[in-house]
């Protein structure tokens, strides 16, 4: 299991396994929020049982599922919403950290410069340098409103 702590706040890994989720409990998440698409792959754990273990040990559980690369504005909301209303540390999942990490870019780009956003991020293994002029778009849009 190799959680990436990205900020204060919010920590990054690839899909869990079930036997992760009580570790996860046991290293003090609070919060998970699942960006993969339920059977998105043959060997994909079952969401619903992930679900089920992660709520049983007092987790709160968000499934914003994304396809890579397709983040609609409704997606980064739900997710800046999921961040906002969530119990410290959160954990994001998709199938390698991906989708999670860029959503979480998204839903912070209106509030943090995309530069820090990008240092983090590369500070724990991913480039979001890709995304930079779509996060600036998104953020000069956010703080307009």
């Amino acid at each position: 299991m190799d959680i990436k702590q990205v900020d204060e706040r919010f920590s990054v890994m690839a899909q869990p396994g079930i036997d992760d989720i009580e570790q996860l409990a046991n290293a003090g998440f609070r919060t998970i929020i699942a960006s993969r698409p339920r059977n998105e792959t043959d060997d994909q754990p079952d969401t619903e049982t992930l679900k089920n273990k992660a709520l049983s040990l007092g987790i709160t559980w968000y499934e914003i599922p994304v396809e890579p690369g397709k983040y609609a504005p409704e997606d980064i909301e739900a997710f800046a919403s999921a961040l906002q209303s969530s119990t410290d540390p959160v954990l994001g999942y998709c199938r390698t950290g991906k989708r999670a990490i860029h959503l979480w870019a998204y839903a912070n780009a209106a509030h943090h410069p995309v530069t820090d956003l990008l240092g983090k991020a590369s500070a724990v293994g991913y480039d979001l340098e890709p995304l930079r002029a779509d996060l600036e778009t998104y953020r000069n849009r956010a703080v307009k409103n």
